[in-house]
């Protein structure tokens, strides 16, 4: 008699797991849908081919290039950012909405070719400042290691708010979406490199693969080797064997000049 006393009990709560699992997972207010979310990934996918083609001296068009998507979807930077936060906090959902963004690439590559409508300016030049973050695209970016979609390259060329001696500290972190195993094969993980070329012709640089889910802090330090020339680098996802995605956020890259040091 006992157990059938908590019969109706568990009735109730299957049927509220069921209810549940009909919902789906809660989206809250702003959030784009799956079907908003494809048409602005694959938009932005072809913004970045255009932004990685231009020469170095032309790189902060790839800013105009990503608000000219926003633009056409009539939703905002923040809007995108938040969206794409809530999106790796659900991976599953995330995965099955890039997997038709895969599949579109694939089959569409002309149409990465295609022109969008751009206007406004971009900045061209760093912010004044001891301590500046000088990174002037979108914070947060997804890559697949298809051939035209597999790296983000990053270019500054030294003007007046730069000094001698100064520190660039780049940080991301770094999270695969639709990984079998929690650790990435090193030939299919992501690498990351930050340079600095000095005007005579000294070069540092840092380059390191990352295996697992991690936030990253590269920083190359102040030295004797004056004034900056450019301070340039990549985040490359090479070819994977099976549908992993690999998601960076949380991108900046930080210049100090040698006195707040």
């Amino acid at each position: 008699m006992k157990i059938m006393r908590h019969i109706p009990f568990c009735i109730c709560m299957l049927f509220l797991a069921a209810c549940i699992m009909a919902c789906g997972v809660e989206r809250p207010k702003g959030i784009l849908s799956d079907k908003e979310m494809e048409e602005v990934l694959y938009d932005y996918h072809a913004a970045k081919v255009l932004g990685d083609n231009e020469p170095s001296s032309q790189k902060y068009k790839t800013t105009i290039y990503y608000m000219s998507v926003f633009r056409k979807h009539n939703i905002t930077e923040e809007q995108f950012d938040s969206t794409l936060a809530w999106y790796s906090k659900n991976p599953e959902t995330f995965n099955k909405v890039y997997q038709k963004v895969i599949k579109r690439i694939q089959d569409e590559k002309g149409a990465l070719e295609r022109s969008i409508a751009i206007s406004g300016k971009g900045r061209s030049s760093t912010m004044k400042g001891d301590s500046v973050n000088i990174w002037n695209g979108v914070p947060m970016f997804t890559l697949t290691g298809l051939p035209y979609d597999n790296r983000v390259t990053f270019h500054f060329e030294n003007d007046l708010n730069f000094e001698d001696n100064d520190t660039l500290k780049l940080n991301a972190r770094i999270r695969y979406l639709n990984a079998t195993t929690q650790r990435i094969r090193a030939e299919e993980a992501a690498v990351i490199s930050l340079s600095i070329r000095y005007r005579n012709d000294s070069v540092i640089s840092r380059l390191q693969k990352v295996t697992t889910d991690r936030k990253q802090t590269f920083t190359l330090y102040a030295n004797s080797l004056g004034r900056i020339r450019e301070v340039y680098g990549f985040i490359y996802f090479p070819k994977q064997k099976d549908n992993r995605i690999m998601l960076a956020d949380s991108v900046s890259l930080i210049r100090l000049h040698a006195k707040e040091q």
